[in-house]
């Protein structure tokens, strides 16, 4: 007997396996237990669709910076230890057992890297991938700290144990973890920015020490709560206690500041313009001065303006950038970041940092 195929057949037949898939579903006899794997067909078609999803969307990813910086690869280094590496491991850090009991599980990238461009990785890290655990970053627009955590992994195959952990931890590396109080949140703090607050590998983390105690403890507590986006600080800081935050503004304000060596190769007219833009401003464009506010009288007047000078002037210039994309959003800095050019903004960065104390 022959059956003639009608439009009506061919949709009651739709509808007929549509309400038997959800009967299926809702029966519970689909075992969604991680023990059991997925089937062979499954983690081919989820892990082509991943592929092809991160390889498209990556498409629309800006440039990476130079991923063979060091400062850069310190950055993302310390966060891979506190954040990635219990479920991916690290050189000398395999990866912990009970990840690899998830379906599917994570890769292990103490054995390996996957063969993913800077791009794709940046996506992936940024985003995260849905039914993997795999979460997307804490502050997605802060894409300097995402490449920080792309160079990082770009680097992880080649580096060898004791590489990864001077990398990771700075002075920190070899010293014994755990602790209490006060100072196992110091120590925590230390392996990016040293106990003397003068940071460590170039220009990768920004000094701290010297500065006054109401601008630390406020940034803290801006990190600490979100309202100033950062993932390299929101994981430390967020679970610790307003004294404990206290405890570590007053630790850091509280350590000799020391300048930067002079920018002997900063350009001669890079510096006049950024000396001109901190003491004269650009009234053109409405610009004041910067010493206006982070000179010496106007810190004295108001001890929770920071001091620039002898900071980093890779981080000084980030930080305009920053103000300038509305991701920090104190409204007076944000004005000034949008009326600052990038040129201009990296001549007074360069000023600053090449100050050993402002007027």
């Amino acid at each position: 007997m022959t059956i003639r195929l009608t439009w009506r057949r061919l949709l009651a037949g739709a509808i007929g396996l549509g309400l038997g898939g959800l009967l299926f579903v809702f029966s519970g006899l689909f075992n969604v237990a991680a023990t059991g794997g997925h089937w062979a067909v499954t983690d081919w078609l989820l892990h082509g669709a991943m592929r092809s999803s991160v390889r498209t969307y990556s498409l629309l990813v800006e440039a990476p910076p130079p991923l063979d910086d060091r400062a850069l690869q310190a950055r993302g280094a310390g966060h891979y230890a506190e954040g990635c590496a219990p479920c991916h491991g690290a050189p000398g850090q395999p990866q912990n057992p009970a990840m690899q009991r998830s379906t599917p599980p994570p890769p292990d990238f103490s054995a390996g890297l996957d063969e993913w461009e800077p791009k794709e990785l940046f996506r992936i890290v940024q985003h995260g991938v849905r039914y993997t655990g795999m979460p997307g970053w804490i502050a997605p627009d802060r894409h300097d700290e995402i490449w920080a955590m792309v160079a990082l992994l770009e680097a992880l195959p080649a580096l060898s144990p004791q590489a990864y952990r001077a990398l990771a931890d700075g002075e920190m590396a070899g010293r014994p973890q755990g602790g209490q109080g006060v100072e196992a949140a110091l120590a925590d703090c230390a392996r990016c920015h040293n106990r003397d607050g003068l940071g460590r590998d170039g220009a990768a983390f920004p000094r701290l020490a010297g500065l006054p105690e109401d601008y630390l403890l406020s940034s803290l507590r801006a990190f600490a709560s979100g309202d100033r986006p950062s993932a390299l600080m929101q994981l430390p800081v967020g679970g610790l206690d307003d004294a404990m935050l206290q405890a570590l503004a007053r630790h850091y304000a509280a350590q000799p500041a020391a300048p930067q060596p002079a920018g002997a190769d900063v350009p001669p007219a890079m510096l006049e313009v950024g000396a001109r833009i901190a003491r004269d401003g650009l009234p053109a464009a409405q610009l004041p001065a910067c010493l206006s506010c982070h000179g010496g009288a106007a810190r004295a007047r108001n001890p929770a303006w920071p001091r620039l000078d002898g900071q980093h002037a890779a981080y000084l210039e980030g930080q305009l950038a920053l103000f300038r994309d509305g991701q920090r959003r104190e409204p007076v800095m944000r004005a000034i970041g949008d009326r600052l050019t990038a040129g201009q903004a990296r001549a007074v960065a360069a000023w600053f940092a090449t100050q050993a104390e402002t007027p």
